[in-house]
């Protein structure tokens, strides 16, 4: 089967080249932007992955080729944006990384593969460990391609986090604090802040201690006018 990679996210193509560089080098194509994917010659491929991908495919390819994208809640209950960071700040430990046939209607696709991933420690560390389970699911798939099941179930939609939500609210506990600092701890997202006066604090690799406390580093700089 002839396949095509569609990923936005640096790190995943880093850490795909680690584990398993043969998915990049018997890839028909590789994509990384919207330009790229629009390029496409519809006689090259019959698949393509898409494992972190933020632009809306068009409507002809997802017609025309079977196309597989991945969302990390356990489907229909997390339907939409921002997936991991409203898993955890909704108080949940542990996720689904979901393999999903792209349909019209977003992240409502029949489903080929769930799998477990822990939501626990700092933010970067849990998107790697669910890139690394894309990829094994990627490569499963490849060598047997499962009929998709339809999603059952409630449908729960999470809404995609806006710049404003990554400012801490201090009126919740010290666990609820330390995870909004340590989802929003990744490269690409904004990271949590609070601002004093004329000056904006961003916090980054918290550590909770057993005291009841957390450690951070912290930022201070002037808040930029809008």
């Amino acid at each position: 089967m002839k396949y095509a990679i569609a990923c936005k996210s640096a790190h995943f193509w880093h850490q795909l080249n680690e584990i398993s560089p043969e998915l990049i080098n018997n890839a028909s194509c590789i994509f990384k932007s919207p330009d790229d994917l629009f390029l496409l010659s519809k006689k090259d491929i019959d698949l393509i992955f898409f494992p972190h991908w933020s632009w809306v495919v068009p409507d002809e390819y997802i017609e025309e080729f079977i196309c597989i994208c991945f969302h990390s809640t356990p489907l229909p209950y997390g339907r939409g944006g921002s997936p991991i960071q409203n898993m955890v700040l909704n108080q949940h430990k542990a996720t689904q990384v979901v393999a999903l046939k792209m349909t019209k209607q977003l992240d409502a696709g029949p489903v080929y593969l769930r799998k477990e991933v822990s939501l626990l420690g700092g933010g970067e560390e849990v998107f790697r460990r669910i890139y690394k389970t894309i990829i094994s699911m990627m490569n499963s798939l490849l060598v047997e391609l499962p009929i998709p099941q339809p999603q059952d179930g409630d449908v729960v939609i999470f809404k995609r986090r806006s710049k404003e939500q990554s400012r801490l609210d201090m009126n919740y506990n010290i666990e609820y604090i330390f995870d909004q600092i340590r989802i929003l701890d990744v490269d690409g997202y904004p990271p949590a802040y609070i601002d004093i006066g004329d000056y904006r604090l961003t916090f980054s690799h918290p550590s909770m201690r057993l005291s009841g406390y957390i450690d951070a580093h912290v930022r201070i700089q002037k808040k930029t006018s809008t």
